[in-house]
């Protein structure tokens, strides 16, 4: 197995805005040290969606080599029961698609957000019928994420999936964001339609097995058997580094990358 790896901008969110020692228009740079091709970025890093800052921002990614698989879009709720908010964020999120095909971007990933009440998948799946309309003119794919809310379980991913049968619809799993015992379903359900797919490492181990304490509860997964089933999908993307194990978040990255490409000779 041999797929390339990349970084996450969500691995340098600290950096950017928390901390703020880092702006999205210097990211390139840092990703470009760590020897990568291929970066994801995320709208909250954006200043600007103006077409002088977006063109900037182009420039600098060409300068250092770099290509743009996703733009992680972290706003808006579609499966939201309010109509009239519903549709303020829908509207809100079609810009997305056209601020990637400015930036060179080939998808973006939107979130299915929250709601409990029994019309929240077909809110959902209705929602992002209309979205994936508009990233097929825009000529960007729509990819969907084990993200929380709507999006949890293995099991709605897999409704979701069915209910927005579109070309221009597909996956972004996450390692690490299953719920506990549901990693290796919820690969499988992802993996036949992964277009990026992001990894979050919390040791270096041998084996590939993961695990680390979620609010007091053990959780894990099996980080090479996540590789050999996209390796069965016949998955071609990138492994995009959102989280390492390392002291220091440039040690992560570089620590991260190095223990993929290792990994992935096992498998």
């Amino acid at each position: 197995m041999d797929l390339e790896v990349g970084i996450a901008g969500w691995v340098l969110s600290g950096e950017i805005l928390r901390e703020e020692s880092l702006t999205l228009l210097e990211f390139p740079e840092v990703c470009a040290s760590h020897g990568v091709e291929t970066v994801e970025l995320c709208s909250r890093f954006f200043e600007s969606q103006d077409a002088r800052y977006l063109n900037e921002l182009r420039n600098r990614l060409a300068d250092h080599g770099l290509s743009v698989r996703n733009i992680a879009v972290d706003m808006g709720n579609i499966a939201g029961a309010n109509e009239a908010v519903r549709r303020t964020d829908l509207e809100a999120l079609k810009q997305w698609f056209y601020t990637a095909s400015a930036v060179g971007s080939e998808a973006i990933r939107i979130n299915t957000g929250h709601a409990d009440d029994d019309g929240a998948m077909g809110r959902v799946i209705e929602g992002y019928r209309e979205l994936v309309a508009v990233g097929e003119q825009a000529g960007v794919k729509l990819l969907v994420e084990n993200h929380g809310g709507v999006s949890s379980s293995s099991e709605n991913l897999q409704r979701i999936l069915d209910g927005v049968d579109s070309d221009w619809f597909g996956t972004c799993p996450d390692t690490a964001n299953f719920p506990d015992g549901d990693w290796e379903a919820g690969m499988r359900v992802l993996a036949p339609r992964a277009f990026s797919c992001h990894v979050k490492v919390f040791n270096y181990s041998d084996d590939g097995v993961q695990a680390w304490e979620r609010d007091g509860k053990a959780m894990g997964y099996d980080l090479k058997t996540c590789l050999e089933i996209l390796n069965a999908a016949d998955y071609a993307g990138p492994l995009c580094v959102e989280k390492g194990a390392s002291d220091t978040t440039e040690a992560s990255i570089r620590d991260t990358l190095s223990y993929l490409k290792e990994l992935q000779t096992t498998v």
